[in-house]
């Protein structure tokens, strides 16, 4: 239960257990990574260093869900904002700049990070996106070619005013 391989009754590999829930009602409850998406994910890690087709839109977002941190931030709206957008990313060239408010991704509503997430686990490297952004009280839409996450270019983050 606590991580390893996942067999089944005939002892083969059927999947790798990476979390485990436990609690007063429930005891022994996992979850498991399904064996071939993990071969693909150890293929990818030896050959390239990281797992490749994972989305990256170029930016990091905060998510402003108090009055205080409106305050400390210098906003009068709560929502997510662009924290930062990395250098020669597709994000800095479609335009986005921190502190732009995002209001919504491919017309759905979003007020967190974890909202815009669940939005690109359904996309693809390449899916063009569109956000509906606030910046300075004016609303815009600007339209984002998603790219792979490569872990070396995500830390090329600047501060864009």
């Amino acid at each position: 239960n606590s991580g390893g391989g996942l067999f089944d009754a005939q002892g083969t590999l059927i999947g790798i257990v990476v979390a485990k829930s436990s609690g007063s009602e429930v005891e022994g409850l996992g979850f498991a990574i399904p064996v071939n998406k993990a071969i693909d994910a150890i293929s990818d890690l030896k050959q390239f260093g990281y797992i490749r087709g994972r989305v990256y839109t170029g930016m990091e977002f905060i998510d402003v869900d108090s009055v205080q941190l409106a305050w400390m931030y210098g906003l009068s709206d709560l929502g997510c904002y662009v924290y930062s957008v990395g250098r020669g990313t597709n994000a800095e060239e479609a335009g986005f700049k921190s502190g732009d408010r995002i209001i919504s991704v491919d017309g759905k509503e979003v007020e967190t990070s974890d909202e815009i997430e669940a939005i690109l686990n359904n996309k693809s490297v390449g899916d063009e996106i569109v956000f509906s952004v606030q910046r300075n009280r004016a609303q815009g839409e600007l339209t984002l070619v998603l790219e792979e996450y490569v872990p070396d270019s995500a830390n090329a983050f600047t501060d864009n005013d």
